[in-house]
């Protein structure tokens, strides 16, 4: 063994660039694959931490002119508890909603991320406090909550007598009943504090909106739980089909796609960094076909050649494996984060940390690489003859020259399969770019405010409030560059509206938005028939006052002009007049078929949580400093948060960031495949 080693040594000192060159390739490629792979494994690989897992199903809606893939809309509660009768039989049903609520009984306010859940839900689960207890069916409607670990340490202290302290969320005080543990995470929506879900008998229909989760009896299939709830989706308004997807599913989302293309151009990688070793390892022993010739005539067994060879392929893929090992430990958290989108300090949803199966299953596939790519060479060089190689010298065989390019044509192969691909992925990236978003997001900035139901309770309250907030950063920022909105375009959200054209009518669904005059003028979202908002437009207007898209104008007046008609409003009740038409806006992606909108105005249905819009040209920590400062002067104990310019809420919207990820990593395998292809020859 100690004279393998020294040849290993001396023969590395001889080309030591090449050897070197060949361990940075693997450990790029084995760096960007264990990123990859470890978040692969976390997201698609990993069941969520729920208790039998492959039974539990999120049960949503969709119209039924959309297809089966479009995106599943939560229902009216009533759906919902027509549907648990229903389907008592085959499955338990439970719902949650997501919300924000302000604490601000625990220095500086905050907002937090809560969970409004039905009482059996995180028994659904199969979760249990490690202190405290669950919810019971008779806290429905109490002032009780749950909280998660990581708040009950930051904010509690890891007080363990934490049960019965009081903590005050949006001006109501709330009595801590329960801490979740440490490991469980809500995938489906993180949250700092759980609260009973309480349904007052008049919003039941329409005025509150649930995620279903199911948990299938033994037995039971999807199929036949959706076949059963159907009756019921049918006869709502407007009729709509169910669906019924595995949690494990849903939390994927759409990360399923990226990842499997991410995967399979590492997969392209490896194969491509694998097939240049064994190819240079080959043509270096041809190079030294020689050397090898003569040891072999010196006595030197076949064995002990195909040890030395093996010993080197196994040298470089060993340096290799621990470049790659230590550039995938820095790498993961930075690809996590593209792949998932994340946003900055938001809680994670995946446990994602390189872990020993990624590696070990890794290093699996590169120790059997170095056995492959040490054999190759052996087997070539047992068939030489010392005679023959001293005969031939330096020129190639015709086989020699045929497995040189057999390896370049190989690799060349592959790189030209990634660069076809990373071709359609830029195509489609440059036309997503290419896309209107309906309006002009430079310069603009938004900011979220939130006012609590339990200070704030009547819709007048609200109003004013807004109100007196855009008239005071108005005088400030400029008498055009400050508007309020409920929900900013491409950020996903927003609620759903029913609207027809005549009182009766079913209705057709729409994007609702509920905006403050000036919206328009700041967003640059044209008016292209009639006027925006304006002072005028409140509450002492008997008749609501409505802006609508010009893709809802094509749909309920194509042959007249829209303005001076009137909508039905489905769940108000009510007609509205049409003051004005808009210009179509992306509300979810880039690339979604255009959503008809309808736009309320804020001064007659306004929004406790809203979104304060400024265009300026000022320093973005001046402006968020102005509206601290008069958020602060009204009411001292909101929080300004979530401050997103528009052009990073459009760089983050659903779809891009896969797209722009999907597409750089292409083209770095691509482009590096292809400097390498050459390099065996």
């Amino acid at each position: 063994m100690r004279v393998d080693l020294l040849h290993l040594a001396r023969h590395l000192r001889r080309s030591p660039i090449s050897a070197l060159s060949a361990a940075v390739t693997i450990a790029l490629t084995l760096g960007a694959a264990a990123s990859i792979f470890t978040v692969v494994d976390a997201v698609l690989l990993t069941p969520p931490p729920f208790a039998n897992p492959d039974r539990l199903f999120t049960v949503g809606e969709v119209p039924l002119d959309e297809p089966a893939a479009a995106v599943r809309r939560a229902v009216a509660y009533a759906t919902f508890d027509a549907w648990r009768d229903r389907a008592r039989s085959l499955a338990s049903f439970e719902a949650f909603d997501g919300t924000n609520l302000t604490l601000t009984d625990m220095g500086e306010a905050e907002r937090l991320s809560v969970t409004d859940a039905t009482p059996g839900l995180l028994t659904l689960l199969g979760v249990s406090p490690v202190l405290g207890r669950t919810f019971a069916d008779d806290d429905e409607g109490r002032p009780v909550a749950i909280v998660s670990d990581a708040f009950w340490r930051s904010k509690l202290g890891g007080d363990a007598h934490v049960i019965g302290r009081e903590i005050l969320l949006s001006g109501r005080s709330h009595t801590v009943i329960g801490v979740l543990p440490a490991r469980f995470v809500f995938a489906l929506g993180v949250a700092d504090v759980w609260r009973p879900l309480a349904v007052p008998p008049n919003e039941a229909r329409g005025g509150v909106r649930v995620l279903a989760i199911a948990r299938l009896n033994r037995g039971v299939t999807a199929t036949e739980v959706s076949a059963t709830l159907e009756d019921v989706s049918r006869g709502s308004r407007p009729p709509a089909r169910v669906v019924a997807t595995k949690v494990a599913t849903a939390i994927a989302g759409d990360r399923a796609t990226t990842l499997t293309l991410l995967a399979g151009a590492v997969g392209l990688a490896m194969l491509i960094a694998f097939t240049n070793l064994a190819g240079l390892l080959i043509v270096r022993s041809i190079d030294r076909r020689r050397e090898l010739a003569v040891r072999t005539a010196l006595g030197a067994r076949p064995g002990e050649v195909a040890r030395q060879l093996l010993l080197e392929s196994g040298s470089i893929v060993a340096l290799g494996t621990i470049g790659g090992v230590l550039l995938a430990w820095w790498m993961t958290p930075a690809v996590a984060n593209l792949v998932l989108e994340r946003v900055p300090g938001a809680p994670p949803i995946f446990d994602v940390a390189i872990g020993w199966r990624v590696i070990g299953g890794l290093t699996f596939l590169v120790s059997v690489c170095a056995w492959v790519c040490g054999s190759l060479p052996a087997l070539a060089a047992a068939r030489w003859n010392l005679v023959e190689v001293l005969r031939r010298g330096v020129t190639p065989s015709p086989r020699e020259r045929d497995v040189r390019r057999a390896f370049v044509v190989g690799e060349v192969t592959l790189a030209f399969v990634l660069l076809v691909l990373m071709s359609l992925l830029g195509r489609s990236l440059f036309h997503l770019l290419e896309v209107n978003p309906g309006f002009d997001a430079s310069g603009v900035l938004a900011l979220q405010v939130s006012l609590p139901t339990a200070t704030y309770r009547t819709p007048q309250q609200v109003s004013a409030f807004y109100s007196t907030l855009q008239s005071e950063l108005a005088q400030r920022l400029g008498s055009r560059a400050v508007a309020v909105v409920d929900e900013i375009p491409l950020s996903g959200a927003g609620g759903r509206r029913l609207v027809g054209v005549r009182p009766g009518d079913a209705g057709r669904e729409v994007m609702g938005r509920s905006a403050s005059p000036g919206y328009f003028e700041v967003m640059h979202i044209p008016i292209v028939k009639g006027r925006s908002f304006e002072p005028a437009d409140n509450a002492a207007v008997a008749t609501p006052r409505v802006v609508i898209s010009q893709s809802l104008v094509d749909r309920l007046f194509a042959w007249e002009s829209p303005v001076g008609r009137q909508i039905w409003l489905v769940q108000r009740g009510v007609l509205a007049e049409v003051i004005g038409v808009a210009g179509d806006v992306k509300h979810r992606t880039l690339d979604e078929t255009t959503m008809p909108t309808v736009y309320e105005s804020s001064l007659q249905t306004p929004s406790p949580s809203s979104i304060v819009v400024v265009r300026s040209g000022r320093q973005p920590a001046d402006v968020i400093a102005v509206v601290r400062e008069e958020v602060a002067r009204l009411d001292s104990k909101l929080p300004v948060y979530r401050v997103r310019p528009m052009e990073d809420v459009i760089a983050a919207s659903p779809g891009l960031a896969a797209r722009r990820l999907l597409t750089v990593a292409f083209s770095a395998f691509a482009l590096r495949t292809t400097w390498r292809a050459g390099e065996p020859s």
